[in-house]
């Protein structure tokens, strides 16, 4: 059985006003949340980079240090 347009067209449905409006500010209000627990997360999580960094770097010097002090 074939469908034809009467069958395809069948489930048309036109937001009313208010379901347009409620759908955009929920979108407007997700965007805010995300953009606060981006910034969030960007200024917990940098100097905690920064930190990691840094021991790294001064582990590595170490290393070095002590493998040149023992050769």
């Amino acid at each position: 059985m074939t469908l034809n347009d009467r069958h395809i067209n069948k489930t048309s449905f036109t937001p009313s006003p208010a379901h347009t409006a409620l759908k955009k500010a929920a979108r407007v209000i997700g965007i805010m949340a995300g953009l606060i627990v981006g910034v969030l997360l960007w200024a917990i999580l940098k100097p905690i980079c920064r930190g990691v960094g840094w021991i790294i770097s001064i582990l590595t010097a170490a290393g070095i240090i002590y493998w040149i002090t023992t050769l």
